[in-house]
């Protein structure tokens, strides 16, 4: 127990300032990079050019907003990712201490079993995943429960076994994915263990959950579970300043109001102009 209240306790300690500060620079870099490339490019296309003067200068701004909308989308997602990396980072300190903590409820927990006389379990145990474990349970279930047959159906035909034989198997087949579903089910309702760290477990032998490294990786994936609507949160900060800046632009172009376009209408009224002189 002073074990596991020293495990516990050290994962509450401060993150180290540095790294967090070194990922938000990071990233501010790439970000404010990346905007400024974005604008000039607009600018080199001469989509930021337009009939109207004031209309010209105030896109101007362009060259400051979005530098500074990619540089605080960068920010965000440095810290998230520095905070990331430390939390793994900090995992992988309590490895040891964490298999220390695992060995010892494994040993006792393998010990009582040694008692009862139930070595067979043991070794069961220890080359069965937790799904089949639990296919298991629900087979034992139905041969006791469910599958109890009338004694009648001893003078039952071949064709009849057979069809009860292959009924059998398909109800534990459902029973054992019932029985999955309803695992991940209440672990995400009462712990907020996600889906896919949740088949992972049930995927693996009993004896790895007794295992440090396996038990780290579940965490570091759980965290990254998380840590994902976040992801996709800055993701779509990013597509709505894009898709803003394409509104803007597509809006600008439908009412003519691009000063390349501009010049062409000019050009064509010219054309037609001279060409009406001549006729004339």
């Amino acid at each position: 127990m002073d074990q596991a209240q020293i495990l516990l306790n050290g994962l509450w300690e401060p993150f180290s300032f540095l790294p967090l500060f070194g990922y938000a620079s990071l990233g501010l870099l790439l970000g404010g990079v990346a905007g400024l490339l974005l604008v000039l490019q607009l600018q080199r296309r001469g989509w930021l050019a337009r009939q109207r003067r004031w209309h010209h200068w105030l896109l101007k701004l362009y060259f400051l907003l979005l530098p500074l909308g990619g540089a605080f989308l960068g920010v965000q997602g440095g810290l998230l990712y520095g905070g990331q990396q430390q939390v793994n980072k900090h995992l992988d300190t309590y490895a040891p201490l964490l298999q220390v903590v695992a060995d010892g409820v494994w040993q006792g927990f393998s010990g009582y079993l040694q008692e009862q006389d139930q070595q067979a379990l043991l070794d069961e145990l220890q080359a069965s995943s937790v799904q089949q474990l639990l296919n298991h349970l629900a087979a034992q279930y139905l041969q006791e429960q469910l599958l109890a047959r009338p004694a009648e159906l001893e003078d039952a035909s071949w064709t009849e076994r057979i069809s009860l034989s292959l009924l059998d198997h398909l109800q534990v087949a459902l029973l054992g994915e019932l029985v999955r579903d309803t695992a991940i089910e209440q672990a995400n309702k009462y712990t907020g263990v996600d889906r896919k760290v949740m088949l992972q477990v049930l995927d693996a032998r009993v004896e790895q959950l007794f295992q440090a490294d396996f038990l780290v990786g579940l965490f570091k994936r759980q965290i990254s579970q998380v840590l994902k609507p976040f992801y996709l949160s800055l993701l779509a900060l990013a597509v709505l300043l894009l898709v803003l800046v394409g509104l803007e632009l597509g809006v600008s172009r439908w009412l003519r109001q691009w000063r390349a376009q501009a010049s062409a209408q000019t050009q064509v009224q010219q054309g037609e102009g001279l060409v009406g002189a001549v006729q004339r």
